[in-house]
């Protein structure tokens, strides 16, 4: 039993490799199952984009979600809390340039906003580093901007174990 705050999480790991990787975990009496994204998620894919601050609309979702799932380096996962979609994470893999090996960098992590301190961002987390550890990646990167509304999420990198790197920049050209 891990205590995450003031709340009890029990891990059971159920691993089916056959229809994706699965975690079922309890917070007190409710279950988190994680499970990997669908064509079925794509509305709930689209409201945990708008919650995370990226303006998105349904058709917009399903073609990225299209040639997301099509791709063999990425995977979604998305959290299930009383039958309704609470949070996801978007995962791809990638191979350094600057050193031997190859690493699993985490584009997105959502969890609905009445969802959250529940566990479900830890158990998705817990879900990627498993993951990240079958397929042979030694480095876990996540992006995580720099708004002041995503303070608290720096700090739960940070409690996760994941240390402050390095700066991105964007640039649209």
């Amino acid at each position: 039993m891990v205590v995450f705050g003031n709340l009890k999480y029990i891990p059971l790991f159920l691993f089916d490799f056959t229809n994706g990787y699965q975690i079922k975990s309890a917070v007190l009496k409710n279950e988190i199952v994680i499970r990997d994204a669908n064509n079925g998620d794509i509305e709930a894919l689209t409201l945990l984009m708008n919650e995370l601050g990226y303006p998105t609309t349904l058709n917009e979702m399903q073609g990225r979600f299209s040639k997301i799932s099509d791709h063999p380096d990425y995977k979604t996962i998305i959290a299930i809390v009383n039958g309704q979609a609470v949070g996801m994470a978007g995962l791809a893999k990638g191979i350094f340039y600057e050193k031997n090996g190859n690493y699993l960098r985490v584009v997105a992590l959502a969890v609905k906003q009445g969802s959250r301190n529940m566990g479900i961002g830890k158990a998705l987390l817990t879900v990627a580093e498993g993951w990240a550890a079958e397929q042979g990646l030694e480095t876990i990167l996540i992006n995580c901007g720099n708004r002041e509304e995503r303070r608290r999420a720096h700090q739960f990198y940070q409690e996760m174990g994941y240390i402050v790197k390095s700066s991105g920049f964007v640039k649209q050209v």
